[in-house]
């Protein structure tokens, strides 16, 4: 034996893994001539194997800190043994794992040139291993190259039987479809490659998409839905050994935290993923958490603090080439810039944004940067400028709409552009040009009103999948609704969030078209006007606000002695007070809203409100005389003055055959197990909604049998009439819906703020089928219907809260309803009983919708003593209301 085998052979003893991780390339002490002979006596490529494995594991899982040293002496190994293929792998996965210390620009070169290689371009596991990397690697370089490699991979991936780099690619071209602004696209991709990686237990990639979906409900502000995401993909990178630090859902939870208000949480969890992102040297991580800590700053007043931080992110951004944290950090520091009045130095952030974003190809954010450039040209005075820029800004926006696949989708995007059509709106009234200025408001609002009938135009039927989804989700929330334990609760919760997901990816999948929004123009809305009637549509703004005025002769443009602050607090006031509310608030909202506009002498207003104005029963406010607005004026509501001119000029509806479908007088003990029935005691004053859905707890509504009766004694003709045990939810269902001109419903309602479509009418449980009672948003919507009139006779069937959220009353309207009756509070049982009687009494008489309600109103006004506007005037008409409905023979 030589000296040197007796010099490595205890070497040989220990474990290949740990012996390989003690030699270091470029170690001083063990020279590269003893390495290579012990290599020559002791190893084999097998030996070497385990290195390259533990590197692939890592990696896979997305902690490449600890993968790069691995590929580093694995490549230096293989190299040594003369595997040319497995030393090319290590060496790519070197090289990805270095873009912690290199320039991202310069790692994506470096693979480049290694898928120029003759051996990795005849070795179809290499080429895949090297496509991926760089698709990963270009996401934040250049989208377009990115998606070159990612659409490269999945063909090779599905021909050579790799499922499970397919599924990733199919999830990273979802990703980049959303930059794309193709949010169907998005959703359809990454739910597919979720529920894969699901199946197949990836737990890195589960952890990707669901930060990423929990990003997509940040964008849209549903910052408590969004939740969820997070914290259930921080809690299986927590649970999986070897997972790398989950960066994205850390931001995301603490952005959605910064949403609500936990600005402190928010900023625990950013110094945390601070620290590890500049203890692993991850400069893109550290860049993006320097930006999220300058938002938080901002939040709370801190903007010197904030500063510093964009400041701090771009520099690092530049430096690394992360040209998407670029363009957040300066396009954030642009906006305190402006607020100081710096107009120079926000316009060069913004170009610098600009470029950036262009660069990358990033479609979904770049109208943000087109935006803020346009507000600091016109704020410059450089209008043409200002106005090319607004334009460009609206044109990419308008392709993002074009593929969005829900109402919802839609609602929360036009929510999500508001600001760049008012500040538009605003440049061009200043130019006195009052139809354009009215063209760009009807341009974004008319989506809300064409989003129904782009749904009810598809092929909306739930596929099989779908289907059982629908399925396990009712039977889901029966067992939720008829258990009190909180653990319990919390649990099947958990599982419901779930079930939703994959039914929203299933939904989304159903074929659509392309929406093709038709906003009307301002002669379009004065002809489509009645000669009594006046279209007012609010713009809310600092320092003041605006009001559309629109008759059949005119149209006006007036600036409102207030801005949004003081219209919003003075509203809150007024919410506050709705029992009683004091007349100086009602006095100033009608001097601030409605005096400067009343002059023109009309006697029917069609109002379209802006933000928390919808909320607002217009109908209530009070005049110099003590005297209410409905005491002079019929009052109705529409989304725009597009809705007016679309709702009057469609053809081929056919008219309903019967009158009233009519329900009341649930039995919601029925809701509930026998066994843990009990009885409440009625309170004096029952209100038709519930805190919470929990059957034990549901009270009846002893009133709304009687309304239900008198309303359809009072209509006559072809009526149906569903009460008590017959008051089902697998009833109403049963029902030809699309054959009636009216539907009434008196039940409990509830409406969910934090998981919106889940909001429901709570209708009766029959036993005998699988039905939960529940009649919510999401089904709501796909409802066929052709009712001239749907009457919601329950609490809060009208409120709206975050970006994208459609209420109770808006989803009848998508179902096909022309006009639906909501509530805007909690409403009491007797008084609404009353009002409803009134109502359709009027109706019965000949009355047009919006004339019967203002008259029984009142009718309320004038019997009742106690005449507080809460027990009449949060019943408001959204939609059609001139028209009459045609019950038949009595």
């Amino acid at each position: 034996m030589s000296v040197l085998s007796r010099i490595f052979r205890p070497l040989t003893r220990l474990p290949h893994l740990a012996l390989l991780r003690a030699f270091r390339p470029g170690n001083k002490i063990v020279s590269t001539a003893l390495i290579l002979l012990y290599l020559s006596h002791c190893l084999d490529s097998k030996a070497v194997s385990p290195v390259l494995l533990e590197a692939d594991r890592l990696s896979w899982l997305g902690n490449w800190n600890a993968a790069g040293p691995l590929y580093e002496k694995a490549e230096w190994f293989f190299k040594a043994e003369g595997d040319s293929h497995k030393e090319i792998h290590a060496r790519i996965g070197r090289i990805r794992a270095q873009g912690n210390s290199r320039r991202w620009e310069d790692v994506s070169q470096s693979l480049a040139d290694q898928l120029k290689d003759p051996i990795v371009q005849s070795d179809k596991k290499l080429h895949l291993w090297c496509l991926v990397l760089k698709g990963y690697v270009d996401l934040d370089l250049d989208i377009v190259a990115s998606k070159r490699s990612w659409q490269e991979a999945l063909q090779i991936a599905d021909a050579s039987g790799e499922r499970r780099w397919a599924s990733r690619a199919r999830g990273e071209l979802g990703i980049i479809a959303f930059l794309e602004g193709d949010t169907g696209a998005a959703v359809s991709l990454v739910g597919r490659a979720l529920l894969f990686a699901l199946a197949s237990g990836d737990s890195a990639e589960q952890v990707r998409l669901l930060s990423m979906l929990g990003n997509g409900y940040n964008e849209v502000h549903r910052f408590k839905e969004s939740l969820w995401f997070f914290q259930h993909a921080i809690s299986i990178a927590e649970g999986t050994p070897g997972a790398g630090f989950p960066f994205m859902a850390y931001a995301g939870r603490a952005t959605a935290l910064s949403g609500v208000g936990r600005s402190a949480d928010a900023r625990q969890l950013l110094k945390k993923a601070l620290a590890t992102a500049r203890a692993e040297r991850r400069r893109d991580e550290e860049s993006q958490a320097l930006v999220l800590l300058g938002r938080v700053d901002v939040k709370t007043g801190a903007t010197e603090e904030a500063k510093t931080y964009f400041k701090d992110a771009a520099r690092i951004a530049a430096e690394a080439g992360f040209y998407r944290n670029l363009a957040q950090a300066m396009s954030d520091a642009a906006a305190l810039y402006r607020n100081e009045g710096d107009l120079k130095s926000a316009g060069a952030a913004l170009t610098v944004s600009l470029q950036a974003s262009r660069r990358l190809g990033d479609t979904y954010y770049l109208p943000r940067n087109l935006t803020g450039l346009a507000e600091v040209r016109a704020a410059e005075k450089r209008v043409s400028e200002a106005d090319t820029l607004f334009g460009a800004a609206e044109d990419v926006m308008d392709g993002i709409l074009i593929n969005a696949h829900s109402p919802i989708a839609i609602r929360a995007m036009v929510d999500l552009t508001r600001e760049t059509y008012l500040q538009h709106f605003k440049l061009v009234k200043q130019e006195g040009n009052v139809a354009r200025a009215v063209g760009l408001i009807e341009r974004i609002r008319s989506r809300d009103s064409e989003a129904g009938i782009y749904l009810r135009d598809k092929n909306d039927r739930p596929s099989g999948s779908g289907a059982l989804l629908e399925s396990e989700i009712t039977k889901l929330q029966l067992t939720l609704l008829r258990t009190e334990n909180q653990n319990t609760r919390s649990s099947l919760l958990d599982k419901l969030s779930q079930l939703e997901r994959n039914l929203a990816y299933e939904q989304n999948e159903i074929d659509h078209s392309q929406l093709l929004t038709t906003s009307a123009s301002l002669e379009q809305i004065q002809t489509a006007l009645r000669n009594d009637e006046e279209f007012i549509e609010y713009v809310l703004d600092e320092p003041h606000a605006f009001c559309i005025v629109l008759t059949k002769q005119l149209a006006r443009i007036v600036t409102l002695p207030a801005g949004e602050n003081h219209i919003t607090q003075l509203l809150k006031e007024y919410e506050g007070e709705i029992k009683a509310p004091r007349l100086a608030v009602a006095h100033e909202l009608y001097r601030i809203l409605l005096q400067p506009i009343l002059r023109f002498q009309k006697s029917r207003l069609i109002i379209a409100s802006d933000g928390p104005l919808g909320q607002l029963p217009f109908e209530a406010l009070r005049d110099r005389k003590g005297n209410y607005l409905i005491q002079s004026d019929v009052v109705t509501y529409v989304p725009s003055g597009s809705t007016i001119w679309s709702q009057r000029n469609a053809g081929g509806r056919p008219r309903a055959q019967r009158a009233v479908l009519a329900m009341g007088d649930v039995d919601y003990t029925r809701a509930v197990a026998v066994s843990k029935l009990r009885k409440l005691p009625l309170p004096s004053m029952i209100l038709r909604g519930l805190e919470k859905v929990l059957a034990s707890q549901m009270v009846d509504l002893p009133e709304s049998r009687e309304e239900v009766l008198s309303i359809t004694r009072a209509v006559g003709g072809r009526s149906t009439v569903l009460l008590g045990r017959e008051a089902t939810e697998t009833a109403f269902k049963s029902q030809p819906l699309s054959e009636f001109s009216a539907i009434h419903l008196a039940v409990h309602a509830m409406p969910d703020s934090e998981y919106p479509e889940r909001s429901s009418l709570i209708l009766g449980v029959d036993p005998s089928a699988t039905d939960d009672g529940l009649l919510q948003v999401r089904e709501i919507m796909h409802l066929h219907l052709n009712a001239d009139l749907v009457t919601l006779s329950a609490c809060e069937t009208g409120t709206t809260g975050d970006a994208g959220v459609v209420s109770l009353g808006e989803a009848f309207l998508i179902g096909g309803a022309k006009a639906v009756v909501v509530s805007l509070w909690n409403v009491e049982d007797h008084s609404t009983t009353m009002l409803m009687e009134y109502f359709y009494t009027h109706l019965a008489q000949g009355d047009d919708k919006a004339t019967a309600l203002a008259r029984a109103k009142r009718d309320f006004i004038a019997q009742n003593k106690n005449n507080s506007p809460f027990h009449w005037a949060g019943f408001v008409m959204v939609g059609e209301g001139s028209s009459t409905l045609s019950f038949g023979p009595r």
